[in-house]
């Protein structure tokens, strides 16, 4: 579900195990967290799951089951088979390994936890998940894939569905959780097929990306993969990115992405979305740098119209997982990049935007002129006329893609 549609129709999924990563940092472990379904239950109630969270806590102890735990040390979710996401970097030693699965009336039907040990090797730690009957959305509200969370038919915040306790985050958003105030750009890569991707934002004027080489891409039901080198780019300048921006000296950049690669260090970030009309020229750009990810912004009184000096994540912030990244620039001059909710790194740009340049594009996976290309899937790319806070950084990454 995306904030300018109506709640998608959910189908049964045949869960047959969610895999959910951890990342490895230094003396931390870097286990494959795999998360099943007891086989005694009924293959009726496994099919009936649709979103399964997994949360990871200092012991099983304080859990009660089938309610969110408060707090997580680190949580995720999958939507459907296959998915994967990241906890982030653990240190070695023990935690209770937490899984809820809900059905799309957000009725829990079954969770579990368990003591694991994370080691500095990279063990696979299991949990599996057992019935629970838990009730559903009342009947004047539908749920939310999104959050796992009741709303209203008409798309305001509704009550909480599930078991007792099995609520939603908070937040000033649509309905599936998301940021709204500010977004002038929303790409959900839904489409399925064919060669536009929409602008969902609905901001006007609407800027499509037309794809360039639809051999090169592969449409799954949730997100687009960039398989070989390409362009999605709007028709024209983005007119509307350019005045929003320049007007409140402020920008938003988000994205959903799972890179299909590691680029070798040394390289040019490559592009996963920039504004821009060659690899010299550009107002801003997102991209990622090797085991990083990467930003630029054109400001007044730099000396080249590049967006120089990049912005680079810690080294090994990017994986080949399913990763949240917003790069925000605020009119004082402060910047940051955010990985998974978290902020990561922080920079001064001081200066306007006066020198952007009204002529550019948005062009998503390379340059125009090519030699940038990223290569991976992408699962939403959101472009907002203000720098979001912290929170609202956080709220968009507990809504998911």
């Amino acid at each position: 579900m995306r904030i300018t549609r109506g709640i998608r129709a959910l189908f049964p999924v045949l869960w047959a195990a969610a895999l959910v990563t951890a990342c490895a940092g230094s003396g931390s472990g870097s286990p494959n967290f795999v998360v099943s379904f007891d086989p005694t239950m009924p293959r009726s109630a496994r099919d009936q799951a649709v979103r399964v969270e997994v949360y990871l806590v200092d012991s099983c102890g304080g859990v009660t089951l089938g309610a969110r735990p408060v707090p997580a040390i680190a949580s995720t979710f999958v939507l459907r088979d296959g998915e994967t996401g990241s906890l982030g970097a653990l240190e070695a030693g023990d935690y209770g390994l937490y899984g809820v699965a809900q059905d799309e009336e957000c009725a829990v039907v079954a969770a579990g936890c368990q003591t694991v040990t994370v080691a500095d090797t990279e063990d696979t730690l299991a949990i599996t998940l057992s019935s629970i009957e838990g009730e559903g959305c009342p009947v004047d509200q539908v749920c939310s894939v999104q959050t796992g969370d009741c709303v209203d038919g008409a798309g305001g915040a509704g009550g909480f569905g599930g078991m007792g306790g099995f609520s939603g985050v908070g937040g000033s958003g649509g309905s599936n959780g998301r940021v709204e105030a500010g977004l002038i750009l929303l790409y959900a890569f839904d489409e399925g097929g064919g060669s536009t991707v929409t602008d969902q934002s609905g901001v006007t004027p609407s800027h499509d990306l037309t794809i360039a080489d639809l051999g090169n891409v592969t449409w799954s039901a949730n997100h687009l993969t960039i398989d070989s080198a390409t362009t999605l780019s709007t028709s024209g300048a983005a007119t509307k990115v350019f005045s929003r921006a320049v007007a409140s000296e402020e920008l938003t950049v988000e994205a959903w992405v799972k890179p299909a690669s590691l680029v070798p260090a040394g390289t040019p970030p490559d592009r996963i979305i920039t504004m821009s009309t060659n690899a010299s020229n550009r107002n801003f750009l997102l991209g990622q740098d090797a085991t990083a990810y990467a930003a630029r912004l054109r400001a007044d009184g730099e000396s080249s119209n590049n967006g120089n000096p990049t912005v680079v994540t810690t080294a090994g912030s990017a994986t080949t997982l399913l990763t949240h990244v917003v790069f925000t620039h605020n009119s004082d001059g402060s910047e940051a990049i955010y990985i998974d909710g978290v902020e990561n790194v922080t920079f001064t740009r001081m200066g306007g935007l006066t020198t952007w340049d009204n002529t550019y594009p948005i062009v998503v996976g390379d340059e125009a002129t090519s030699g940038r290309s990223w290569l991976g899937e992408l699962h939403l790319i959101a472009v907002y006329d203000r720098a979001l806070d912290a929170g609202e950084v956080e709220q968009n990454f507990m809504a998911g893609p």
